[in-house]
């Protein structure tokens, strides 16, 4: 177990090993996704995907997927679980709606979305033992039901991406 010191508040800090395995499964499946993408060309982007709940293009269900680790980000600040202040707007670090997202023009337009993706997964490796067994408020983003875990809440994230991930496979094989 690593310990850090958090400046903000003086106090000792211990990060969590599951914290810690949660931002490694997180930030493997994002390589992942990145390789799909690399692979991907732009006429690529424009075919049909079969999951239309992310998107009718394999572009727009990669976008959609890049944009789920900027939502885990959003919502671990949102709902003070992150470094720095809450977001302006709703208060719980999300967007209402989680529309459809447009497909891009160029791979490397989402290949750059998804490599940013990195820093909200980073977030991760800082939760505590404590955090992850909190409980976030009911609606504080779409996978937190008042009942679940942090811990439960972000295992449902990972869960939803693997499922984009693997439908992005089929789309593209």
């Amino acid at each position: 177990m690593a310990t850090v010191i958090d400046t903000m508040s003086y106090k000792l800090r211990v990060m969590s090993e599951r914290g810690i395995e949660l931002m490694t499964t997180a930030s493997r499946q994002l390589d992942e996704m990145a390789d799909v993408v690399a692979s991907l060309s732009g006429p690529d982007l424009r075919k049909p995907c079969p999951d239309d709940s992310a998107g009718d293009t394999i572009g727009a269900l990669a976008v959609h997927m890049a944009e789920g680790y900027h939502f885990l980000g959003r919502f671990l600040q949102g709902a003070g679980y992150g470094p720095g202040r809450r977001p302006p707007g709703n208060g719980h670090g999300h967007a209402h709606g989680h529309e459809r997202a447009q497909p891009p023009a160029a791979a490397s337009e989402v290949l750059d979305r998804v490599s940013a993706g990195k820093a909200p997964i980073g977030l991760l490796a800082d939760l505590t033992d404590e955090q992850l067994a909190s409980v976030p408020g009911t609606g504080s983003s779409r996978f937190s039901d008042g009942r679940r875990t942090l811990e439960q809440v972000i295992e449902a994230v990972i869960a939803h991406q693997a499922t984009h991930l693997n439908m992005l496979r089929r789309a593209v094989s």
